[in-house]
């Protein structure tokens, strides 16, 4: 019998439930860095930080309770030199994605931009 197949939709959870503990990593050491750093506006910096990462700790609990809603489970990553490995269940079949560090920035970049209404492009 062959496993099931994720949708789109499934996927994409996948993704984003790998995507955003990195990005909480990036986002908490960034805030770390600014408060070191001595900036004359540093307050506006890392508030303004704090709250994307408020807002995204708050969408991972949401990709989770859809996850477990479809009976996904995404087991402890393992992050690598070239990426981020996981394996995940999907109604009892046993699956892996890795993505790599230059995707995981670039997916970063662009959900950081929804929060922020930040263009990444000059057009």
């Amino acid at each position: 019998m062959k496993p099931p197949v994720l949708s789109k939709e499934e996927l994409r959870l996948v993704k984003e439930a790998i995507v955003i503990p990195v990005m909480l990593d990036y986002l908490q050491s960034d805030i770390d860095t600014a408060r070191k750093a001595g900036f004359k506006l540093d307050l506006i910096l890392v508030r303004g930080l704090q709250k994307v990462l408020d807002d995204l700790i708050n969408e991972h609990y949401v990709v989770r309770r859809a996850l477990k809603e479809r009976g996904i489970k995404v087991l402890p990553e393992k992050r690598t030199r070239s990426g981020v490995e996981v394996a995940y269940l999907c109604r009892g079949y046993e699956h892996q994605l890795t993505l790599l560090w230059g995707t995981l920035r670039t997916e970063a970049l662009r959900k950081a931009s929804e929060y922020t209404g930040v263009k990444l492009t000059d057009g």
